[in-house]
């Protein structure tokens, strides 16, 4: 049985916005000025000279583009990132120690309604684990089919399941598959409506797949 985590992934996980309080640059300091010279003896009195001592360049701030974000940010427990195509989204327990879980996430809908959703984690012992929301009306006994641009995707998976969302369908891809669709264009997932010849066809964009699967890679380990 899947857990419940992937089953809730229709939920997103919520995005954790993150302050980080400007770096303070540190005020250069100003030397102290020199002693005036002494008054000359004739009865008008010449100006002091000026302090001959020259004051340091302040330091120039930092530049303010920030550099890129290599693991999690300091304190945060969930994320969200867009790549692409794709939604690298995160969550883990407020704990130095604890592990986060990761995936990568694409939905597709109209008029603000989902219809179709597809989740896939990050690989583990050679395979990638996942789910697809297909959308209602399609006949379950077929299951569901792929094909990576025209090539055809293993044998397709069965529905789990089906609810007011949509039936639910998991994936189990091996590194092979997954690995391919870094560099194909698109995954075209295909069911089939009753009584019906021709199948119904979601066409899922790959692009931002291959730098989201890895970033997901990254902020699990």
């Amino acid at each position: 049985m899947p857990s419940t985590s992937l089953i809730r992934v229709l939920a997103a996980f919520g995005l954790a916005l993150l302050t980080t309080a400007p770096a303070r640059a540190q005020d250069a300091e100003v030397p102290e000025a020199a002693e005036a010279p002494a008054k000359p003896k004739p009865r008008k009195p010449a100006p002091p000279k000026p302090a001959s001592a020259k004051q340091a360049a302040p330091t120039p701030t930092a530049a303010a583009t920030p550099a890129p974000v290599a693991g999690w940010p300091a304190g945060a427990t969930s994320l969200s990132e867009v790549y692409g195509d794709w939604t690298v989204t995160c969550a883990r327990e407020a704990k130095p120690e604890a592990k986060a879980e990761c995936a990568i996430m694409q939905a597709q809908g109209a008029k603000g309604r989902r219809e179709f959703a597809l989740e896939i984690r990050p690989p583990s012992e050679g395979r990638a684990q996942g789910f697809i929301l297909m959308p209602l009306g399609l006949a379950i006994e077929p299951g569901i089919s792929f094909k990576l641009d025209e090539a055809v995707l293993g044998k397709g998976a069965p529905y789990l399941s089906c609810s007011q969302e949509g039936c639910l369908v998991p994936i189990s891809l091996p590194t092979l598959a997954t690995d391919t669709m870094k560099t194909a264009k698109s995954l075209l997932v295909s069911g089939i409506k009753p009584e019906a010849k021709d199948p119904v066809t979601i066409t899922v964009p790959l692009e931002g797949f291959a730098n989201a699967l890895a970033r997901a890679a990254a902020l699990t380990n």
